[in-house]
Parts: structure tokens; C-alpha cells; sequence
């Protein structure tokens, strides 16, 4: 007997390439996408790329009224909400980096009109996934239930401008998918969750294709970002067959969300994940020096002082991660004592 299932929502287009901004407006049409349109921006990349598909849109007789956003919160969420509402939009386009896609994603799904991805840096997965992450009080973040984008529109050119460590941020993410469909599996023993094998082979070999690119992305940042970009729209697209997350993020995600919420260190979201995903290899029994060893390579962190973590605030956030998902079975599931992380981060160099 068939076992049910989320229905499959994918993106419908998909436009990577150098310039691939400039036919966002034929895209649309394509689409059949016309009338009001909500443009959520930030103040930094209503700049580098939202004036200028503004103007794009109002000359292909769109009307656009921008929304710039700056926290993604249920909060910012919901004001976008009530903004679509009052200008009576039919769709929305988020220009930026996760935020404004996170925002894009609940507001558009909540009032169920279509949403467009324009990403502007290519540091994590969310691009064209169908969850948001949204704050809902102090170091409180919640993956909320959204919709993949109608279109996903990554022009490299506009990509490549941003500091090659976003991009080398979004290698991370990627490479950490290692150890999450490691985590899925060993909750479908534990526990009996449902496992796509589609979405988590597709996690899977985004990974190794990450992995055996080093070359490429450590030489060149703009054919680096076109790697990436497109390992990240494929990342996404495992977590929209599988219906959850579960492909992208495990007990290496933990970690990263309770470095987050002790506000330790400066490290990147995606960063954080593939630091950690080398002591969740290790925790799994699997090559966790490849991972290092891709990282060091392309110039992502592979210790905690890198991100500026301190020993202690490693420890902890090893320790407390699984309070951030009591609900997934992980590696982390098993109970670790204090002694015991600290030696296996010793043993994996991260501290």
C-alpha cells in the first residue's frame, strides 16, 4: 500500500545565469502573472538589484510598491500580510539574501498569491524551499510551514558582486547535507519517520557534487557561484519532494540554531552547519576529514575560532542542541556527557 504524502510543490522556472534579471519581466508574463506586485527588499539590496528590476517592472506596465524588511519575524511577516491586502497584489518578488525570501515565502502563502526568488547572495538553501525561518520573540526561530517560489531567478553577475564568503557559506550548507540524510535514516530506524529515498539520494549527491567541484570554487568566484547557486536550488528542491527539511538539516543544524540563540560568535548560518557537520560525521562514524578536509580547501571555517566560538560556547551548543528540535530523532538523540564533546571536538580539530 502506497503511503500518503505531502503533494510535491517545485518551482516552475528556473533562470541561472549571468543577466538572467533583466528577463524577470518576460518571466512573468510567462507565467501569467500580471497587475500589483510587492517587491520585499532590504536596504542594501534594494541597491545592488531591487531599483533596478523596480524600474524593470514598472516599464513592462506592472505597478510595484516596495516593502523593505530587515528581521525575519512572524512580526515583519505579518505586516507584509496586511500589505498585500491593501494594495491588492496578485504576486511577490523578494530580492535579497534569507530574510527577504523567509518573508516573501509566509506572506505570499498566507495570503496565496505566487512568489518569485531573486536571490542576491548564495549562502543558503531556503531559495526555492517551501519553509520559512521566522523569529517569533528573543532567539526564538521557527521553521514555519510557506511555499516553494513560482520562479527562481539567480542572475550571476548580480550574485558574484557579494563577498565570496556568502558564497563559500552556501558550499558549507550544502556540504552539511551529509550528515542530515545520515540523521534521517537513523530516525527512520529509531523511530519509524518516513524516508523519501528521491529527496535524500538528491541531498546526497548535491553534496559530493559540492564536494568533488572544490577545484572549481576555490579558483573562480563567479563559476563558484554558478556551482553553488544551482547546488542550492537542488537542495531546496530535496526538501519540497521530501516535505520537510529533513534532507538539509539535522543535528548539524541543531547546533548552528543553539549558536544562534546563545548569540556566540560571528559565523554564518551556513558556515555554523558545516563547522558542525564535521563532529556529527565523526558522531556518525562516517569520513569526517573529507569534510574537513573540502572545507580548509575552499576557505570555509573548519574550526570554532574561526567563527570566533569559543571552546566553552562549542561545548554548550553541542551539548543543548537538541532542545532545538526535541521532536527529530538525530545523532544527538543519544545523551553525551559534557566530557565526551569536548573530547570529539579535540579529536576533530574543531576546538
Amino acid at each position: 500500500m502506497r503511503e500518503n504524502r505531502p503533494v510535491i510543490e517545485l518551482p516552475r522556472l528556473i533562470d541561472v545565469r549571468p543577466g538572467a534579471l533583466n528577463d524577470l519581466p518576460q518571466n512573468l508574463k510567462r507565467l501569467n502573472l500580471e497587475g500589483n506586485g510587492i517587491l520585499i527588499t532590504g536596504k542594501d539590496t534594494l541597491n545592488v538589484a531591487g531599483n533596478k528590476l523596480k524600474d524593470l517592472l514598472m516599464e513592462n506596465q506592472y505597478h510595484v510598491e516596495t516593502v523593505i524588511v530587515e528581521e525575519a519575524s512572524m512580526k515583519v511577516g505579518n505586516n507584509v500580510v496586511d500589505k498585500i491586502k491593501e494594495v491588492e497584489a496578485n504576486f511577490v518578488v523578494a530580492v535579497g539574501g534569507g530574510t527577504k525570501i523567509d518573508i516573501a515565502k509566509y506572506a505570499s502563502f498566507e495570503s496565496k498569491i505566487p512568489f518569485i526568488s531573486v536571490p542576491t547572495i548564495a549562502s543558503h538553501d531556503g531559495i526555492a524551499s517551501s519553509h520559512s525561518s521566522l523569529t517569533s520573540g528573543k532567539n526564538s526561530k521557527h521553521s514555519v510551514q510557506a511555499h516553494s517560489p513560482l520562479a527562481v531567478i539567480g542572475d550571476v553577475n548580480i550574485l558574484s558582486l557579494a563577498p565570496k564568503r556568502y558564497m563559500l557559506s552556501g558550499c558549507s550548507d550544502i556540504i552539511s547535507n551529509k550528515t542530515a540524510v545520515l540523521d534521517w535514516r537513523l530516525s527512520n530506524l529509531q523511530t519509524g519517520e518516513r524516508v523519501s529515498e528521491y529527496a535524500l539520494t538528491l541531498s546526497n549527491l548535491i553534496a559530493d557534487t559540492i564536494i568533488n567541484s572544490k577545484e572549481k570554487i576555490a579558483a573562480s568566484h563567479k563559476d563558484g557561484t554558478y556551482t553553488v547557486l544551482k547546488g542550492l536550488i537542488t537542495s531546496s528542491i530535496s526538501m519540497c519532494i521530501a516535505g520537510s527539511s529533513r534532507p538539509a538539516s539535522g543535528a548539524e543544524h541543531m547546533i548552528s540554531h543553539k549558536l544562534d540563540h546563545f548569540e556566540a560568535g560571528d559565523g554564518l548560518h551556513g558556515e555554523q552547519c558545516g563547522l558542525a557537520s564535521i563532529l556529527t560525521m565523526f558522531m556518525h562514524g562516517g569520513n569526517w576529514k573529507e569534510i574537513r578536509n573540502t572545507l580548509e580547501y575552499i576557505g570555509a571555517p573548519f574550526k570554532a575560532e574561526q567563527i570566533n566560538v569559543s571552546e566553552n560556547e562549542m561545548i554548550e551548543a553541542v551539548q543543548g542542541a537538541r532542545e532545538m528540535r526535541p521532536d527529530r530523532w538525530t545523532i544527538l538523540s543519544k545523551d553525551y556527557s559534557r566530557d565526551e564533546i569536548k573530547n570529539m571536538l579535540i579529536e576533530t580539530k574543531i576546538i
